[in-house]
């Protein structure tokens, strides 16, 4: 489910924003001023902002600019909203960084259509975007992407997920039953959730996509390692796991990402799963990075 902030000091158009975009199943973070809006957005790391440009306070081209050039919210589409339509207050909000300018007063359908819009086109780079590189330089990898666990990871995991959706690849996250990854998909289309299990048939999923490209994500190494065995953790089946799962995805056409808390093993296990892998991707609270993409 797409998040959407909504900024503006009159409660009234927040409201009716609200009312708006949840009717059409988006989920609104309302905010009333400029510092609000900016603590939301570090917090919740919205999919898009609609805000109003006047507001007492911050304005909302201060808002604009410094949400642009934050690097959690630096590629999410802002939508700017006012009564001033001179082609100087459009020319001002597209050197701010606004992704659309709309003029007061605005129509239900002329909302929703910048908005569908945005998001639309944001999903084809939200994630390769935050790495620098396109979507092709990915393509046919396997990734061992490590995340630290005090961060918003499963927003990332989406990300990659609805890139690869939006560009007509077969998406499949393998995670576990209410996973907070599960929850952060809920609602999004075309994404099929297989059960995390170290007996998983991955011939068997492939085989229902036996020539489009496919995406996979595993969610994660450390989970399966401990709901495999949680008394005395064998690394070394996952270790074979990992190496099997490689092989099995060999094609080219198949992309995977796996996931894993390196502060939950011992360095020796980590080095040893980092290894196998020859791209990898750090998921830390200062964004995302590459470690290494051979």
């Amino acid at each position: 489910m797409d998040k959407i902030l909504v900024v503006d000091d009159e409660s009234d158009i927040v409201n009716l924003l609200k009312l708006i975009l949840e009717t059409e199943g988006y989920r609104v973070l309302p905010a009333y001023d400029g510092d609000e809006a900016l603590g939301l957005a570090q917090m919740e790391v919205p999919d898009l902002v609609l805000l109003d440009l006047m507001m007492p306070g911050k304005s909302g081209l201060e808002v604009c600019r410094t949400l642009k050039n934050q690097q959690r919210t630096r590629n999410t589409p802002v939508i700017v909203f006012t009564a001033l339509g001179r082609d100087v207050d459009r020319k001002l909000s597209k050197e701010a960084g606004a992704d659309a300018h709309l003029t007061k007063p605005l129509t239900h359908e002329e909302i929703l259509a910048e908005v569908r819009r945005c998001l639309s086109e944001a999903r084809g780079w939200k994630f390769s975007r935050q790495l620098g590189i396109d979507h092709s330089k990915l393509v046919g990898r396997k990734i061992l992407l490590e995340f630290d666990p005090r961060t918003d990871y499963e927003r990332i995991v989406r990300d990659f997920a609805m890139e690869c959706a939006f560009l007509r690849e077969n998406v499949i996250i393998v995670t576990q039953k209410g996973s907070t990854i599960q929850q952060a998909l809920e609602g999004d289309m075309g994404i099929k959730v297989r059960d995390l299990d170290l007996m998983i048939n991955l011939p068997a999923i492939l085989s229902e996509n036996p020539n489009e490209p496919v995406s996979m994500v595993f969610d994660s190494l450390t989970d399966l390692g401990l709901s495999s065995n949680p008394e005395n953790v064998s690394y070394t089946s996952l270790y074979k796991f990992v190496q099997a799962s490689i092989q099995a995805l060999a094609e080219p056409r198949i992309t995977a990402v796996f996931l894993l808390n390196p502060s939950a093993h011992d360095p020796k296990v980590v080095a040893s799963l980092r290894g196998i892998f020859n791209s990898q991707l750090v998921y830390e609270k200062r964004g995302l990075t590459v470690a290494r993409l051979a």
